[in-house]
């Protein structure tokens, strides 16, 4: 974990100097989903209410109350393109990103739905899914809803702003009610998919 911890905070500073914010490059293939936790117990609440109306890149309203008596609902908040990383993808979000399409038939034998988030300007979104995709061999197309947060009114509500947003994991359950919340302290600092599944599968075997 501190070998693939430090590797990133490498990667990181030489991407800032070569000031790649114009043309991002992939980047190497390396395990920083190992550093995930998977004892993520939640640590965070949502005052007055889970936001449920989002708009995806193509300006389609996606409601998360479409999805109440029929799927849970995980909703990923990356952390767009923040300064800390010159400009660049964060990779732990691509690495999050790859973790979720690699357990896609998981999650929906679960009976759940992703919803991710992406904060701030939205030009770079189609880049960020194809750097995604590459990281899992080139996945032809993301299965999820993808939602814009352009101003940053969503990110403000949940109280997560922070170079651009901390990443924060969210589940609800098929009622609309939020049962589970994460907001990582750092890049790093998100639950692993191993313990997003576990959090379905509580769901999944409530009576």
């Amino acid at each position: 974990m501190k070998t693939n911890l430090l590797f990133a905070v490498l990667a990181g500073t030489i991407l800032a100097l070569a000031g790649c914010s114009s043309d991002p490059k992939p980047y190497p293939k390396y395990d920083a989903a190992a550093d995930f936790k998977d004892d993520a117990p939640a640590n965070a609440t949502v005052a007055g209410g889970f936001p449920s109306v989002f708009v995806d890149k193509d300006g389609k309203t996606i409601d998360l109350k479409s999805f109440r008596g029929k799927k849970s609902v995980v909703v990923v908040v990356l952390r767009g393109v923040p300064q800390s990383f010159g400009g660049a993808f964060c990779f732990h979000c691509l690495a999050q990103m790859s973790g979720l399409l690699a357990k896609k038939e998981e999650i929906a034998r679960r009976g759940a739905e992703v919803v991710i988030l992406f904060p701030g300007p939205a030009e770079t979104v189609d880049q960020f899914l194809e750097q995604a995709r590459s990281q899992t061999d080139g996945k032809p197309e993301l299965p999820y809803p993808l939602v814009l947060d352009k101003d940053f009114a969503i990110t403000d509500r949940l109280d997560i702003r922070g170079d651009l947003a901390k990443p924060s994991t969210y589940i609800l359950d098929k009622k609309g009610d939020l049962v589970y919340a994460y907001v990582g302290a750092n890049p790093t600092d998100r639950p692993s998919i191993k313990a997003v599944l576990y959090q379905l599968e509580k769901l999944q075997n409530a009576k």
